[in-house]
């Protein structure tokens, strides 16, 4: 199939007139605009000049549409799925939360192929955090972190990515052992720039919810997020408008760039729909005005989708270019599956989602098809 007539943010988030060919689920090829003899296609697809951007990538949402990844249904994956995909996010890791072991090998065990955005995994956040940064997540579940426990998980090789407090016993251990399956990420932390350092230097790779559940960063003490710049990690970020002021985003952005800051969601059960009352982990939350808190006051998670993130970005000065790049080459690149997504390139899965000038979406395509 070809797609003509489009401007691309091509694989090096520039904008060109560019042409590409789709087989298999497959870019095959990528051209300059007009290179091409159409008539050797009888499929194609006009952009009539709207911009063609790589599918995004949610490495952190819980829920939507009134469904949790808790809740360990089929259907509620799917609907997630397709949630995101009406949304330009094309793959996604559905997260768990501090739960008992038998609630997370329910999650694990569940066997499906969602008919929106891709299901890449899952994201572990918890239960080996700290007490004292819970956030929205159950203290009954917090525990120590435990390798044997990760190996008593079923299909433990879904698991993708894991945000743990590294200073709580046993966790700087666990990312010794556990860095080679799986990326781990420091989160829901009270971490000095001393442990957070040593923790990178075992294998941690970034950072949850960046400024979010985890000490500030001060001029004589830099805590976690000084670490975390130190040694060039990456950082999830919540750019919804809420979890963090416009500037301290855009200070994110100079501190870690494009390339090592990630947009994330981190959505609950509520995305997608009204105000009300919902569930997160066991806990009541209020969702008023656009802002989820459960019943202490501490947000709880988000209602919002990474392309909403990426245009909001635009409006605190950030490149539109850059604020896709941190939706999708670089949470592909994090979690090892650059080869194959998060850019428009020859041999990757063909990704895509289509935009007017004015940033409405009009198509999705996930491994060349069509979403509805």
């Amino acid at each position: 199939m070809l797609f003509k007539n489009f401007i691309v943010l091509d694989e090096n988030f520039s904008f060109k007139p560019l042409d590409l060919v789709v087989e298999a689920g497959k870019i095959s090829l990528v051209v300059e605009a007009g290179k091409l003899d159409t008539s050797d296609y009888q499929d194609f697809v006009d952009g009539h000049g709207m911009y063609l951007l790589p599918g995004l990538i949610d490495e952190h949402i819980h829920g939507a549409m009134n469904y949790d990844t808790m809740d360990a249904k089929e259907e509620g994956i799917d609907a997630i799925s397709r949630f995101l995909a009406s949304h330009g996010v094309t793959a996604f890791l559905a997260t768990t939360m501090s739960m008992p072991i038998e609630r997370l090998n329910a999650v694990f065990d569940l066997n499906v192929e969602p008919g929106g955005a891709m299901l890449l995994g899952y994201h572990m956040e918890g239960p080996f955090i700290n007490l004292n940064k819970k956030g929205a997540q159950n203290p009954d579940h917090i525990r120590h972190a435990s390798y044997e426990e990760y190996l008593s998980y079923h299909h433990r090789d879904k698991i993708k990515l894991i945000s743990l407090a590294p200073e709580t016993d046993g966790a700087l251990e666990f990312i010794k052992q556990a860095n080679k399956n799986l990326v781990c990420q420091i989160g829901h932390t009270l971490a000095d720039f001393e442990t957070a350092d040593l923790a990178f230097s075992y294998g941690a790779k970034g950072l949850c919810h960046l400024f979010n559940a985890m000490p500030e960063l001060l001029h004589r003490d830099p805590g976690t997020i000084g670490a975390a710049c130190a040694k060039h990690s990456y950082a999830e970020i919540i750019a919804d408008g809420v979890h963090n002021s416009p500037a301290t985003v855009y200070a994110a952005y100079k501190m870690f760039g494009s390339k090592h800051l990630i947009l994330v969601s981190d959505a609950m059960r509520a995305a997608g729909l009204q105000d009300g009352q919902y569930d997160l982990g066991g806990q009541t939350v209020t969702v008023k005005d656009g802002v989820a808190r459960i019943s202490n006051g501490a947000i709880a998670g988000g209602i919002s989708n990474i392309w909403d993130n990426a245009k909001r970005l635009t409006t605190y000065g950030i490149p539109l270019e850059k604020a896709v790049e941190m939706g999708s080459l670089t949470p592909a690149t994090y979690l090892g599956f650059g080869d194959i997504l998060g850019s428009i390139k020859q041999h990757k899965l063909a990704n895509f989602f289509a935009v007017d000038k004015d940033l409405n979406i009009k198509q999705v395509w996930i491994k060349g098809t069509l979403f509805h």
